[in-house]
């Protein structure tokens, strides 16, 4: 199957821009008229791109354990779109890097 065939393709749930992402993480029914349960996968997906926004990028820095405040989030977006025009997919490892790698790394872990 091809992976942007809709419904079935492994990227039929998967999000990469970002005001597309931001009204996912906001209401799932925006953009997705099945639940991806009903044809066998698990969730939706916010795939990290150099076209992601600020949304994804907290909501994925969320889900591995980092909660930014909105300076915060400032600072590490900046290093993200830096680190994301040269790669195609920014991952949970890379959140880490990027987040290890900033200026506000200390004050985030010591929340």
């Amino acid at each position: 199957t091809q992976p942007n065939k809709a419904i079935v393709g492994s990227n039929a749930f998967a999000h990469s821009s970002g005001i597309h992402q931001d009204g996912v993480i906001k209401n799932r029914e925006t953009y997705e008229i099945i639940d991806p349960k009903d044809v066998g996968v698990t969730e939706s997906a916010i795939v990290l791109t150099a076209r992601s926004g600020r949304a994804a990028l907290a909501y994925r820095a969320k889900n591995v354990g980092y909660n930014l405040t909105k300076l915060q989030l400032d600072e590490v977006y900046s290093i993200f779109l830096q680190f994301a025009d040269r790669k195609k997919e920014v991952d949970d490892s890379d959140i880490h890097k990027i987040i290890e790698s900033s200026k506000v790394y200390n004050e985030i872990i010591s929340a």
